[in-house]
């Protein structure tokens, strides 16, 4: 009697010959028989599901069920759901390579549990094109983040001096624009939200109205009401204090600026515009045609950054690795096609088995592990001694 051998035979677990069709049991499953060491075996197959518990875990995981509510879609209990899942965590996703150079892309960092700081890059299409894990950013972290990536028209960012030095590197003279959203956050830190002084409330008026500058006419507006600003308190800012004047604050100097933190926040707004940094957003020459550049880091605030602390906010308690693998998992949904399941391999679900580790010491359930008590402790006070007789009588 011939059996099937069809294309799609199994191989032999025990030979790898090919497997053949032998019949059904009496469940009504697919019997498989190998003619060279005749196992016979159902063999059932793992994929589809292996990709189900998949799919439902990256489900989950980027979701914002919880996960009893994931494992009543496939029908398990929650620790069931957790256990069956547990070689998930080992599929690590990459982000797709970007074959083309972006008008403009955009980069920020946010800090998220553990001490850990994710680089997340996008580009003019607002999907990620890169991420990097370090713990500040550096330099040599956004190096990293920037790598393979092509020079692009333009660089949206904090101004970070890492960014800015690391861009500089990969891509030179690359027109930046930062973030105004940032600049109005340093002025306030310098300027407080209710500044005491009047050219201090006049010149957080002046930061609050960046953003609201949209065209080239607005910015120069915006930079002559700056000029009259210094105009009318230039000689406020020049003030100096001695360390006779004050000698508690002195600190070993002779003397320095009175209104130190409103000049900070004034010559970084000038330093910004002589860089090409504050209005590069409407410059022509950086602009070109009907391109548009954006002011802030929105984009990727809200559409990716936010993201991860949702998703995290979701899965509060996660140990440190599986932290990192689920913001990896939120930062790749976010790209054009995601296609989860093309990073599974057989080998994500087999199990790992640890080694035992040597060690003198008894074995925990022998008779001597049993019989010696722990230092300091008397074992028969202790009621840990061996007893004889019938344990249930009473006296």
């Amino acid at each position: 009697m011939s059996r099937n051998k069809s294309s799609k035979a199994r191989k032999c677990p025990v030979c790898n010959e090919p497997m053949c069709r032998n019949g059904f049991t009496k469940a009504g499953a697919q019997r498989w028989k190998c003619d060279a060491c005749r196992l016979s075996s159902t063999m059932k197959r793992q994929d589809p599901t292996r990709m189900a518990e998949f799919r439902a875990f990256v489900a989950w995981l980027t979701g914002k069920q919880s996960m009893g509510e994931a494992a009543a879609g496939l029908g398990l209990k929650r620790k069931a759901f957790a256990r069956r899942t547990a070689w998930c965590w080992r599929v690590e996703p990459a982000l797709p390579s970007v074959p083309r150079a972006h008008r403009y892309v955009m980069t920020d960092g946010t800090y998220v549990p553990y001490g850990w700081c994710l680089l997340v890059l996008t580009g003019d299409d607002g999907r990620p094109i890169a991420w990097q894990w370090c713990s500040a950013e550096t330099r040599p972290a956004y190096l990293q983040l920037f790598r393979g990536t092509k020079r692009p028209s333009s660089l949206v960012c904090d101004g970070g001096q890492g960014c800015l030095t690391a861009a500089e590197t990969r891509w030179k003279e690359v027109p930046v624009q930062r973030c105004l959203v940032h600049v109005l956050r340093n002025t306030r830190v310098d300027l407080t939200n209710k500044p005491r002084s009047a050219a201090g409330r006049t010149l957080l008026k002046l930061a609050r109205g960046l953003t609201e500058i949209s065209t080239a006419d607005g910015a120069a507006a915006w930079l002559a009401d700056l000029n009259a600003w210094h105009g009318e308190h230039g000689d406020y800012l020049k003030e100096r204090t001695t360390a006779k004047q004050d000698p508690a604050h002195a600190k070993g100097r002779k003397w320095w600026w009175t209104h130190e933190r409103l000049r900070r926040a004034y010559f970084r707004l000038v330093r910004l515009n002589r860089a090409g940094m504050l209005f590069a957003f409407c410059d022509p020459a950086v602009v070109k045609g009907d391109a548009t550049l954006p002011s802030t880091t929105n984009q990727l605030e809200g559409g990716v950054n936010a993201v991860v602390k949702r998703t995290l906010d979701h899965h509060r308690g996660l140990s440190e690795a599986h932290m990192r693998r689920c913001c990896e998992w939120a930062v790749y949904m976010l790209t054009a096609d995601p296609d989860p399941v093309s990073f599974v391999t057989p080998d994500h679900w087999k199990s790992i088995r640890k080694e035992p580790a040597e060690d003198d010491a008894p074995t925990p359930g022998t008779l001597t592990g049993v019989q010696l008590p722990a230092a300091g402790i008397d074992a028969y006070e202790g009621g840990l001694g061996i007893r004889k007789g019938w344990a249930g009588r009473s006296h």
